[in-house]
């Protein structure tokens, strides 16, 4: 597929855009990353995702300099360029800290390599949020779990792990301690309220798990941010995963056992339908 994209500050066909080989993103996954969603057009939740993008970018001192306006106007020239103006779409930032020859630790400072790709959503995800997904534990966690860097093995390898055992998804785990989904955070429910890992447990503190937790005390659902284990995850009543691409999305299956009743939760079923309102109100910066 030939699109368009944006590579540093330019709009080119996708086979147009080179980075260079000594690029630290390409050497040393030395970057950060962010996916997010649009809703016929309206990239949804920019501003959280630009904010936890340059807290990551302070943290391992990139200097990028990028506000949410001229973001905002080059998403939207993308999924013009590309057709996906009035429907939903899958849009990716990249960041690297840029080209330098150095070793290990750079040289210098360096001007960041700021990439931008958009392209229609995978067809699949309207079927995991009606009929759900099946997950696998895995013996490992993400690295550097409080931002979203390039340099992520540890999901790649048990997103494999995953789909070589039929699965949609995998569940990283610490000992006995439920932390995230390799592309998910974890939500479990005992009809009372629902429970989440914490962030200080080594999670990512997603954006859509920040608006389902805000949701949670609009609507005066109790929210408790504690460690969760397996015996929790595989007893609860029901459990819901949650992405900004996938949104919220039921977990039915956890190894080879069903969790409840292995159909989506009154609980999940509620929150899909309140997330979905969000992105037509955009009360969300």
């Amino acid at each position: 597929m030939n699109n368009i994209v944006f590579l540093n500050g330019q709009f080119l066909p996708s086979n147009k855009a080179t980075v260079s080989i000594f690029d630290r993103g390409f050497l040393y996954g030395d970057g950060l990353f962010e996916t997010l969603r649009s809703y016929k057009g309206k990239p949804f939740a920019l501003g959280l995702h630009l904010q936890r993008l340059c807290e990551g970018c302070r943290t391992i001192g990139i200097p990028l300099k990028l506000n949410k306006k001229y973001l905002f106007q080059c998403i939207y020239k993308l999924l013009k360029s590309n057709g996906l103006l009035k429907t939903d779409a899958y849009i990716r930032l990249t960041v690297t800290r840029g080209v330098d020859y150095g070793s290990l630790a750079p040289f210098a400072l360096s001007k960041p390599t700021v990439a931008i790709i958009v392209k229609p959503l995978h067809e699949k995800i309207g079927q995991y949020q009606q009929k759900g997904i099946r997950a696998i534990f895995l013996n490992n966690r993400r690295s550097l779990p409080h931002i979203k860097s390039l340099n992520i093995l540890p999901n790649v390898t048990g997103m494999m792990e995953a789909h070589k055992r039929k699965t949609q998804e995998g569940i990283f785990t610490d000992g006995n301690k439920i932390l995230e989904g390799t592309i998910t955070n974890i939500f479990i429910s005992d009809g009372n309220g629902i429970k989440t890992p914490p962030v200080s447990d080594g999670i990512l503190p997603g954006i859509t798990r920040r608006l389902v937790i805000e949701i949670a005390k609009r609507e005066r659902i109790k929210v408790t941010e504690a460690s969760l284990t397996k015996g929790e995850l595989k007893s609860c009543r029901e459990a819901f995963l949650t992405n900004s691409i996938m949104e919220i999305a039921p977990l039915v299956k956890m190894e080879n056992k069903l969790i409840g009743t292995g159909q989506v939760g009154a609980f999940t079923r509620r929150f899909q339908q309140e997330y979905k309102h969000m992105p037509l109100k955009q009360i969300i910066p």
